[in-house]
């Protein structure tokens, strides 16, 4: 019985470890100082209604695109990046004003997401599409 037990557990064990073992990590983002760049593009964004629309914007892959999060000042802001590819960057600080402002490094495929990690700010967050037939 105690055989059969400690092989259960094993079991149970085992496939655990499968199953978090086997999901997909894309690549970190490296999160860099990128103050010292100029952006390609720049975008100020209305933030104030606690949701980020983005649509319509595309960045070529290799830019450094900027938002500006207008009516983000007073409130805390911790933006994490998703879906990244190899060759994205993100620098996040705050603006004279206390308006957050982010920057990408975009890279050469795919589709990014940043998301605000704060509870309650779940609608701050946004997606930007790579165009991959626009020149850096």
């Amino acid at each position: 019985m105690r055989r059969l037990a400690l092989l259960g557990m094993l079991v149970a064990a085992v496939a655990w470890a499968f199953a978090w073992g086997a999901h997909r990590h894309d690549a970190p983002v490296l999160v860099t100082d990128l103050s010292k760049v100029t952006p390609d593009e720049r975008y100020v964004i209305d933030a104030s209604t606690g949701v980020l629309d983005l649509a319509g914007i595309e960045a070529p892959p290799g830019s450094v695109v900027e938002f500006v999060l207008d009516g983000s000042a007073g409130a805390p802001h911790s933006f994490v990046l998703t879906g990244a590819m190899p060759g994205s960057e993100m620098d996040q600080s705050v603006a004279a004003d206390g308006d957050t402002v982010i920057r990408l490094r975009v890279p050469k495929f795919g589709a990014l997401s940043f998301i605000c990690t704060i509870p309650g700010h779940e609608g701050l967050h946004g997606s930007l599409v790579v165009d991959a037939g626009a020149s850096s």
